[in-house]
This record gives structure tokens, C-alpha cells and sequence, in this order.
């Protein structure tokens, strides 16, 4: 009687190695988090140019209050522009004694998945941005922040445990 080998753990070892993508460490999440941020800023103030406007600065303290919110939806389980203790993004600002005349908010999420609905793989810092600037794009209301009368943004991203990554951009006029 002949027996061939069972190559059948060993192929899917390799097969879930080689299609994992995301980060090992808290170097490569930081690492990684930088580059989606960066992504979707670049986006924005490139959707920004189509249309004729100026471009976003990117804001230190709006970068904070964006990845303080990101933050606070993965670890209390919500998604709201009102965070778990009833605060709004001016009241985060307030809190903060970060200045404003005008402020607004985007939020959404996309999982790092290999085939999301209508976005594909999005297991890369440059798909999983696009991704989520189309789900903005495509909403009204978070379309008028992308092109609205802003002078800053900040960007904030925090992946959960089972790779959804929840993102949230502040656009602040100071």
C-alpha cells in the first residue's frame, strides 16, 4: 500500500503565516497606525485639492483628541459620536483645554480583512484608508467635514482584538 505524506498542517501553517499581515508588536502597530493615519490625511487634503480647497494642517492636539476617542469606542464597546460618558467632541476638546471656534468629527470602522464589501483586501495601511475615506465619501454628512471650512485635522486609529480598526478624524478651526 502506498501513503503520501499529509503536507495538509504544513500548508496551512504557511497559508495563515503568509496572508497575516498584521502588526507583531507594539512597534509594528505603532508603526502601522502612523502610516493609516498618514494615508487618510493625504487623502483628505487630496479629495481637498479636487474641489478647490486648501489643504488640512495636520494638528498634534487633534491628532490626540481623534486617538483618544478611537480609543475610548474599542475599550468601552461603542460607536457614537457621543463617547460612553455623554461627552461630545467640543466637550472632549473643553476637557482637554483645547481651543475652538468650530469643531467636527468623523468616525467610522473598517475590519483588516481580506474581503470587506466593496473595499476587498484592506489588510494594508494604503487599502484599509481608502477604504474607510469612500465609506466618508460617500456619507453626506461626513463629506461636508472632508471639504468643510476647517483650518485643522487630527486622525486617531485603534484596532480592536478581533482587527477592526476604528477611526476618528477631529477637524478644528482654532
Amino acid at each position: 500500500m502506498h501513503s503520501t505524506p499529509n503536507y495538509m498542517p504544513f500548508l496551512m501553517l504557511f497559508f495563515m503565516l503568509a496572508c497575516t499581515k498584521e502588526p507583531t508588536s507594539e512597534t509594528e502597530g505603532a508603526a502601522l497606525s502612523s502610516a493609516i493615519t498618514q494615508n487618510v490625511f493625504i487623502k483628505t487634503n487630496a479629495l481637498r485639492a479636487e474641489k478647490g480647497l486648501a489643504a488640512y494642517k495636520r494638528n498634534e492636539e487633534m491628532d490626540v483628541l481623534g486617538q483618544l476617542h478611537s480609543d475610548n469606542m474599542v475599550e468601552h464597546d461603542f460607536f457614537a459620536h457621543e463617547d460612553h460618558q455623554g461627552a461630545s467632541p467640543s466637550d472632549r476638546a473643553d476637557a482637554l483645554n483645547y481651543s475652538w471656534t468650530t469643531i467636527a468629527e468623523n468616525i467610522g470602522y473598517v475590519p483588516w480583512f481580506e474581503n470587506v464589501d466593496s473595499c476587498g483586501d484592506t489588510r494594508s495601511a494604503e487599502a484599509i484608508a481608502e477604504c474607510m475615506m469612500d465609506g466618508w465619501i460617500n456619507s453626506p454628512g461626513h463629506y461636508a467635514n472632508l471639504i468643510g471650512n476647517f483650518e485643522q485635522i487630527g486622525i486617531g486609529v485603534t484596532f480592536t482584538r478581533d482587527s477592526i480598526l476604528y477611526f476618528t478624524q477631529v477637524f478644528r478651526n482654532p
